[in-house]
């Protein structure tokens, strides 16, 4: 049985976390100042230790899950990072979404320790994740992938090694591509139809049974309709970074996007109106306001 350690318990890592135990798996968590998710797991006998480096030095497997890159890069490499405690053999997987060339470097870093790294980002939401059942992607060799697999298994309905390490970072990129784009042209319709005093319950019934609709679609009519945002609690900050990491990675393979801009453009608006904090349904509010503003 693998020995795991976990960093990054938040919306997405406490249910992560919670199914490592249930599947009976030894975890090792990192202090945190928010309290509520450390607890919990401790309760249900995780240990929590201090640096990443004592999380390192307990573990055979590390799952990160965090916001951005630099977190990623500082865990890893600062004076208490994984790699100051870590064993030879150490395999840390990276489940953020991350950018990919930093995922390269990275790479190197950790193969020169001794250690490995898999990219592994998710998809799905907070309730999957608690349920067991997210998709992950994964990079990487398939020795490597082979030996994280049973772990990943036990917070995945499904798992897909896509190919080379940061093949998957790559991919997620893409992927929140198209869900992003989804929810702003599902966000920017509902407005649309509100100017235009069109019923959005009616929006709502003809538009999910025909071509229009899509798990975006269906994410953000809720928060339109019941001000209810639970089916899409991803935050505007993490958005805009996301799409920031895929037009970094774009630029540096030579491609040129014609929506990506305006796609940047939409959620900067909405962050700089609301508040990063705020989650991607209220992506209406800020097309509402906009449209106030513009009378």
């Amino acid at each position: 049985m693998l020995k795991i350690g976990f960093i990054g318990l938040g919306l997405m890592g406490q249910g992560m976390a919670t199914n490592l135990i249930k599947h009976n798996f030894p975890l090792t968590i990192m202090a945190h100042r928010n309290r509520a998710p450390i607890e919990a797991l401790c309760q249900l006998g995780a240990n929590e230790v201090g640096t990443p480096a004592e999380v390192a030095s307990r573990s055979d497997l590390v799952f990160v899950c965090v916001s951005t890159s630099e977190q990623m890069e500082n865990i890893t490499l600062g004076t208490e990072g994984l790699l100051a405690g870590a064993n030879p053999g150490l395999i840390i997987v990276d489940c953020s979404t991350s950018l990919p060339q930093s995922t390269q470097r990275l790479s190197a870093s950790i193969e020169a320790a001794g250690c490995h790294l898999l990219d592994a980002p998710l998809a799905r939401t907070p309730k999957e994740a608690r349920e067991g059942r997210l998709n992950v992607m994964v990079g990487g060799s398939q020795k490597i992938v082979d030996q994280a697999w049973p772990a990943i298994e036990a917070f995945a309905e499904n798992i897909f090694h896509v190919g080379e390490l940061g093949s998957a970072h790559k991919l997620k990129l893409i992927n929140n591509y198209l869900s992003l784009s989804a929810a702003a042209l599902a966000a920017e319709a509902a407005a649309m139809a509100a100017n235009m005093e069109v019923d959005q319950h009616k929006l709502y019934e003809v538009c999910s049974q025909g071509g229009a609709n899509s798990a975006m679609f269906n994410a953000v009519m809720p928060w339109v309709l019941e001000a209810d945002e639970t089916r899409l609690r991803f935050s505007l900050g993490n958005a805009g970074k996301d799409m920031g990491y895929l037009s970094e990675t774009i630029a540096a393979s030579g491609f040129d996007s014609m929506m990506l801009p305006a796609l940047r453009e939409v959620l900067k608006q909405a962050e700089q109106a609301l508040g990063n904090d705020q989650y991607v349904p209220r992506l209406y509010d800020a097309s509402m306001l906009r449209n106030e503003q513009n009378q």
